[in-house]
Formats: C-alpha cells, sequence, structure tokens
C-alpha cells in the first residue's frame, strides 16, 4: 500500500454535471453531494445494502453503472459502435484544435487496409457467406443425411464441426483429407458470420462506419480466416495470433468490466478480488472509461496469454491560472499535448512477489515484454502525432514500479494536467445510450484519473501539495517544474 494511503484517502477526481458543468472535486465531497447507495441498484446484498444505510458508504456514477451493467449483461453487444458514431458527431476536432491523429487510438488497423482486403477478397468471402452448410455436407457426405436432418438450424456449424473433428482424430487417408477440407470450409464459414455482427445487419458484410468502427475485429476474422484460406493482402492488417508479444484494446464488452478482476488491481468489481484489498477500489471509474473514446486500455498477450494491460489517454499540460473550457482554443505556446500512461497493472501470474501463482517462464521474460510494450506506446504516439509520453509511477506490480522508477523524473502541478473535454462528451454519451435504451439518465459522471492523483505518490504531499513526479519515458525534462522549487534546495 502506497505510504499516502495511510492518510484519509481523497483524491481530486474528474466530473462533468448536467446542472453544474465541469466538476474538479475531491472523492468525499463527490460521495457526499452526488453519491447513492450501491443497494439501491441491486449491486450489493440486502444484508450489506442494511449496513452502507447505516454508514452512508455512498458510490458514484451508479445510474450509469446501472445501465451499462444491464446492457452488457448480454454478451454479444458491444459499446464501440455507440462510442465510434457518437464521438463522430461530437463538436471537439483534435486534428484541428490539437494538431493530433485521434484514429489510431481507437483502431490499431487502418479501416482502408480492411477494406481493400474486402475488396480483393470478394468471391472467396462471399462463397463463405452465403454457403448454405447443410447442403454443402450433405452433397460432400462428410455426414450421413439422417444425422444432418436430425441437428436443429441454431446448433448445426457446432455440431457438425464437432463430428468432423472426431472423424479426423480417427480417420486416415482420403477421409482424412476431405473432412479436414470440410472442417476448414465450415471455421471459415462460421468466421465470416462473426464478421457479420460488426454490420449494420446480420446478412451483410460490414461496410463505411461500421468497417471503420470495428476494423481491429474484423481484421482479427480476416487473420483467423487466413488460416484456412489465404487472403490478399492479409500482411496488411494485424491481430493477436497466439505467439510472441502481442497488444490489442480492451473490447468494450462485458469483458471489459472484468479486467480488474484478472489483474486483481482496484478497478476489480469487488474488493476482494484486488491482490492488495488495502487499496481503494474504484470500480465506479471504468463505467466512464468504457464510454470514452479519448481513453484506452492496451492488453498485452505473451504466447497467448493476457499478462498485462496498460491504461492511456491524451492529456494537455497547461498553465495551472487558465482554466479549460470546450469552446477553447488550443493557442498559447505553453501547452502541449502528452500521451500519458495512467496505469500499467498485471496479472497475478506475472508478478513476482505473489507465489505460488507466480509463472516463472513469466517473469523470466518480463523486462522483454516491458520494453516491447513501451515501443509498441511510443509508435502508438507517433502515429498520433504526439511527441511526449509521460507515465504514472503507480502500479500494482512492485516489479513495474521499479522499473517505472529508473526512468527520468519529470515534475508537475495536477491542475497543469487537463483531459480534453473534461467529461463533457462522456456524459452525454451516457445520457444518449440511458434514453434512448429506456433507462433513467445520470445527472453527473465522474472518472479517477491516476496521473491527478496525489495519493499514490509517497513523499511530495506534505513538501509540496499538488505536485506529483511522473516517469518521463519520452520527452524535455525542461518542459516539468524544477525540482529546486519542489524541495527548496
Amino acid at each position: 500500500m502506497p505510504e499516502n494511503q495511510k492518510q484519509e484517502y481523497n483524491p481530486l477526481i474528474t466530473g462533468f454535471s448536467g446542472d453544474q458543468g465541469p466538476l474538479n472535486i475531491s472523492l468525499n465531497e463527490a460521495k457526499a453531494v452526488f453519491g447513492q447507495l450501491p443497494s439501491t441498484y441491486g449491486f450489493v446484498s440486502a444484508k450489506k445494502g442494511e449496513n452502507e444505510n447505516r454508514s452512508g458508504n455512498k458510490a458514484l456514477n451508479l445510474k450509469t453503472g446501472y445501465f451499462i451493467r444491464d446492457l452488457l449483461s448480454n454478451k454479444e453487444i458491444n459499446l464501440k459502435k455507440e462510442v465510434y458514431q457518437f464521438f463522430r458527431n461530437w463538436h471537439r476536432d483534435l486534428k484541428a484544435e490539437f494538431q493530433i491523429n485521434i484514429d489510431p487510438f481507437f483502431n490499431l488497423n487502418d479501416p482502408k487496409a480492411v477494406q481493400s482486403i474486402l475488396r480483393e477478397n470478394a468471391n472467396c468471402i462471399n462463397y463463405y457467406s452465403e454457403l448454405d452448410i447443410r447442403k454443402f455436407l450433405s452433397e460432400s457426405s462428410n455426414i450421413r443425411k439422417d444425422i444432418l436432418n436430425s441437428i436443429a438450424p441454431d446448433n448445426l456449424v457446432k455440431k457438425a464441426g464437432e463430428i468432423l473433428t472426431k472423424k479426423i482424430k480417427q480417420g486416415r487417408g482420403k477421409g482424412l483429407q476431405k473432412n479436414t477440407e470440410a472442417l476448414s470450409a465450415l471455421n471459415c464459414y462460421s468466421i465470416v458470420h462473426q464478421i457479420k455482427q460488426f454490420s449494420h445487419d446480420r446478412l451483410s458484410l460490414p461496410e463505411g462506419n461500421y468497417l471503420s468502427g470495428f476494423a481491429d475485429e474484423i481484421s482479427t476474422g480476416f487473420l483467423k480466416f487466413n488460416s484456412y484460406r489465404p487472403l490478399k493482402d492479409i500482411r496488411s492488417v494485424s491481430g493477436r495470433t497466439g505467439k510472441g508479444i502481442e497488444f490489442e484494446y480492451a473490447t468494450r464488452d462485458y469483458s471489459y468490466l472484468e479486467l480488474g478482476k484478472k489483474t486483481g488491481d482496484c478497478t476489480a468489481d469487488k474488493r476482494n478480488f484486488q491482490s492488495d484489498s488495502n487499496i481503494e477500489n474504484i470500480f465506479w471509474t471504468v463505467f466512464s472509461w468504457i464510454l470514452d473514446r479519448n481513453y484506452q486500455i492496451i492488453k498485452v498477450f505473451f504466447d497467448g496469454d493476457f499478462v498485462m494491460k496498460v491504461h492511456l489517454l491524451p492529456l494537455y499540460i497547461t498553465d495551472s491560472n487558465r482554466r479549460w473550457n470546450s469552446q477553447s482554443s488550443f493557442s498559447l505556446n505553453s501547452e502541449y499535448v502528452i500521451l500519458a500512461i495512467d496505469a500499467i497493472e498485471t496479472t497475478i501470474n506475472f508478478r513476482d512477489d505473489k507465489t505460488p501463482s507466480t509463472k516463472p517462464y513469466l517473469i523470466k521474460h518480463k523486462n522483454e515484454i516491458f520494453s516491447k510494450t513501451i515501443e509498441f506506446i511510443e509508435k502508438l504516439a507517433d502515429t498520433m502525432n504526439i511527441h511526449h509520453i509521460y507515465a504514472e509511477k503507480f502500479s500494482n506490480t512492485p516489479w513495474v514500479r521499479d522499473i517505472l522508477g529508473s526512468y527520468p523524473e519529470i515534475f508537475f502541478h495536477i491542475d497543469h494536467l487537463g483531459k480534453i473535454d473534461e467529461l463533457e462528451d462522456v456524459f452525454y454519451l451516457a445520457e444518449e445510450i440511458s434514453s434512448q435504451m429506456g433507462y433513467e439518465s445520470p445527472k453527473e459522471v465522474f472518472m479517477e484519473l491516476q496521473m491527478k492523483n496525489t495519493y499514490l505518490s509517497p513523499g511530495y504531499i506534505n513538501k509540496a501539495p499538488g505536485i506529483k513526479s511522473f516517469a518521463r519515458i519520452r520527452g524535455n525534462a525542461a518542459d516539468g517544474i524544477p525540482m529546486k522549487r519542489i524541495i527548496g534546495v
């Protein structure tokens, strides 16, 4: 537990109210003024709710959290479409105002490359898209007709796949080759129909805004398809293959809400899933992250295993005497945008302090994985036209804190760190989705940024209130506050 968390934990958080506008408010004040009891929305049991009524232990973002969890309980729903469409029409032009390209921050793959693959392989993809599986299997005599006819339509692909897999394990010679070809065709059919879920209807392949919004998901489908039937131009896209060190953005479906549980950090949905239960739980902030185009979580994999997540967002550095509002222009020479690494958290298997859960083969590669991750972030920043990269030093994993502590440091007052649009955009998206889906609209939304949390930085609260030290991954030391002004040298 960080030294400063022995004090009353009360960091400043970011918020937006429909009535009051932007809020720069302490956690305790936000809970007192805007918080509600989790039992009101069924987030805790009746007995737990009674205890909370007595203690007044209120939480934030409950209206937002309620409709998001309820929507995503349907595991097929992905909020990425809603986020993409909303921000396409948002008034902020990040390229014109900040000179940054936000597109690579939503999809790692270029939609134009995805479109090219669709165009160059139209005949092959359309063949499997329109394939009549029952007729195909019947005519090829891979499965007896009476067995085929006994399988329900909604279970045909799964059951036929199981039958063919069993035949392949038992067969040899021409029968083996024939069944292998049939299973490959079945897999291609399944993949194409998985890709179709990212379309305006499930009868057509994605195009236009749907293709642009789901470029990563469609690319992953093409890579899987390519393992069965070669596709032209496939090297122009990337995705997970299960080999080596790989990266992807967290999917904005129900799995997004479970990431904190998988890494055991303070964003787990219950405190008992945290590796250190003494750390303040901030699961409430996840509901703002999932709606924010300008907040991304990168999932890091090693040989197919999920090992680490990295939280990223663009922030602007500005004069603390100048407050930002959504109609301001980005004009002062002293202002510039950074790519902030807001958190780096690992799974319990990737911590060297959590035996016996630690997997030695992962720890053996920790420096390589961390180095490749930073290299990936630097390349991402380059494509976004962002030079400066600063990182929050706190992590749930000691070896990550040690590595971040080895980087050159740079100091800023947290008032110098601004979030683009604060949370105005997230608030109106939450309002739009909730009203369209028939839920009660939130009156305000909140988000905690570790970059602005001085309670995670031991030693500076008393000496220099509001000042934080960050790991300078890339940037100019002269841009920060001189150390002598902080410690009085």
